[in-house]
């Protein structure tokens, strides 16, 4: 197989990414490939019949002399680069968003595990949203209350350690900055559609994973904003067809979209897809019933920790070995 049929065999159609952009991950697998000396990845992107590789960085895009055999041989060590080397460093970049999200499961579960608490299990549950968001370093919002705390009172009130607050939760925020500028630079043609591709991600699977009420009639939004139309799309209540952006919305920032559901984190599950022509909001629609949620397993990897009996530090830490291959991208199918 040539790498430029490689290519074809694992983007998506043109009804879900217009522009056919594959992002490369760095050599472990384990975030996105960064040009040394600056913070540009490299995207090979179809256009006019032909894959163009360029770099992204900050709001800018542009051409770069490198090949796809040029990429191989400088950032992977291929001395013959082929199909079969390439394939495992290209991935989709709503992947890379994937693969943030399950990062910060650890590491919440890694803070919950060096804090040595009683009771790990209890920690599962949306009641902790709050000092996962301090944990974290965001601004926890209070609301008026006769007295505000400190926003670290939220993480140490919750039994957390400075152990566990001395994480680098910082990674995951950067991280996130960059795939959301990359998708803004490379989406533009396909604004909409990505939009509902990352709100299906974040909350969307949660949501039809773990809430027991998501097919209540009353739970789904009414409301006139792009994210409560996506909540009706994956509820197949609405169609993508009315969704018209031209940009993201404000809540597509890396602070507002980190801390965004944040029982993503705290009650999960892990997530991957097994293929990169998987598609979140498409796999949510097609679920219409309760019974049909276990057929999800058969597009994605999903480890649910929230019914597993973490009860003790032990099987905490048990737990923690299967989790850690989720901080990482899976070997997919094409």
């Amino acid at each position: 197989m040539t790498v430029a049929k490689l290519i074809d065999t694992i983007t998506f159609n043109n009804s879900k990414c217009a522009e056919k952009a594959l992002v490369f991950t760095n050599l472990p697998r384990d975030g996105l490939l960064v040009s040394p000396g600056s913070s540009s990845c490299l995207v090979a992107t179809y256009d006019a019949d032909e894959w163009h590789i360029t770099k992204v960085n900050n709001e800018t895009r542009h051409e770069t002399r490198l090949s796809l055999s040029d990429i191989g041989k400088r950032y992977f060590n291929l001395a013959q680069p082929s199909a079969q080397g390439l394939l495992p460093h290209l991935v989709t970049p709503e992947m890379e968003v994937e693969r943030i999200f399950n990062s910060l499961r650890y590491k919440y579960l890694r803070a919950i595990h060096l804090s040595k608490v009683p009771n790990p299990k209890a920690y599962l549950h949306y009641s902790y949203n709050k000092a996962f968001q301090a944990l974290a370093g965001l601004k926890v919002y209070q609301g008026n209350p006769p007295v505000r705390k400190a926003n670290d009172d939220f993480w140490r009130e919750a039994g957390f350690t400075a152990e566990a607050k001395d994480l680098d939760w910082q990674k995951e925020q950067e991280e996130l900055k960059r795939i959301l500028t990359l998708l803004k630079i490379i989406s533009r043609k396909s604004m909409s559609r990505v939009y509902a591709e990352l709100i299906a991600i974040k909350p969307g699977f949660h949501e039809l994973y773990l809430h027991r009420d998501y097919f209540h009639a009353e739970t789904i939004p009414t409301g006139i904003s792009p994210r409560d139309q996506v909540f009706r799309m994956l509820r197949n209540k609405e169609e993508l067809s009315s969704l018209a952006l031209h940009k993201f919305p404000q809540e597509m920032n890396k602070r507002n979209y980190f801390g965004y559901a944040p029982c993503n984190v705290t009650e999960g599950p892990f997530v991957f897809r097994k293929s990169n022509n998987v598609s979140y909001f498409d796999e949510i629609r097609r679920i219409r019933t309760k019974r049909q949620i276990g057929t999800l397993k058969d597009k994605f990897h999903i480890l649910d920790y929230s019914r597993h009996d973490l009860s003790t530090q032990e099987k905490l830490g048990n737990f923690l070995e299967l989790a850690k291959p989720f901080c990482r991208y899976p070997a997919v199918s094409p």
